[in-house]
């Protein structure tokens, strides 16, 4: 089957407002948090922009070896919030938010190890040409409403299924995933300009780096919670598994 944009964009549209209550609760908790906090009392490194790549590796490594802990538990926190919003919009699952904690929960070590394989699949396209990894990439997109829809557990059909389901679609997958990208980066950007100017104005120079830090908080999760939720909507284009959106109420 070939994938069609305006499809796959309404189907993700209809999917966060059938079932908005469970996800608001899982990305507020999992994603916004995570995502505010670690903005807040995480200093990100600071480059003139000047420095030679000797340099900038000195300043990279000292600050993920001063914020190790912090970055893994923001990272991790985030993932496994994803992950259960996949289970939230999995078509074949009418379940509590509870319920897909949980369900996420158990899966979520089976999850990274699939991650990580199909990682490590991309990363000779990377190395060799950026386009083949995003290819790969791609192909492998599906791994989480796979494991959310279908129960699989065995992190190498994860990636047999996803490249199974996304035959013949990898490239159409990518341009659909990089329009979204594209225009997300920039409306984010924009947004995050505004939110600056905005805060140097009104105190002249100083900022509000907390108002400053939400917004970017806020943004950054919606774009999150819309790139999974067009996600799921391909994987129901691409396998026919319709989502009952009228059992919304978790």
């Amino acid at each position: 089957m070939k994938l069609n944009y305006m499809q796959c964009w309404n189907g993700a549209m209809a999917l966060l407002g059938a079932h908005k209550e469970a996800i608001l609760a899982i990305v507020g908790v999992f994603i916004f948090l995570p995502t505010l906090l670690f903005a807040e009392f995480v200093i990100p490194p600071v480059v003139n922009g000047d420095e030679d790549m000797n340099a900038l590796v000195a300043i990279y490594s000292a600050y993920f070896n001063s914020n190790a802990l912090s970055i893994m538990a923001s990272n991790l926190a985030v993932s496994f919030g994803g992950l259960a919003v996949y289970f939230a919009l999995a078509p074949s699952r009418a379940s509590t938010v509870a319920e897909d904690l949980i369900a996420a929960l158990k899966v979520f070590l089976i999850y990274l190890i699939a991650n990580l394989l199909s990682a490590l699949v991309s990363l000779p396209g990377f190395i060799l040409f950026i386009i083949p990894g995003l290819y790969l990439t791609c192909r492998f997109i599906l791994i989480p409403v796979v494991i959310a829809d279908q129960g699989e557990r065995n992190p190498i059909e994860l990636l047999k299924k996803s490249w199974a389901t996304t035959n013949n679609n990898g490239f159409s997958i990518l341009f659909f995933i990089l329009i979204i990208a594209v225009v997300g980066t920039i409306t984010i950007g924009v947004l995050e300009a505004v939110t600056g100017i905005i805060a140097g104005l009104a105190t002249g120079g100083t900022g509000w780096p907390f108002i400053e830090n939400l917004v970017a908080a806020l943004t950054g999760t919606a774009f999150q919670l819309i790139l999974t939720a067009v996600i799921t909507s391909i994987y129901i284009e691409l396998t026919g598994n319709k989502a009952n959106l009228g059992q919304s109420v978790k």
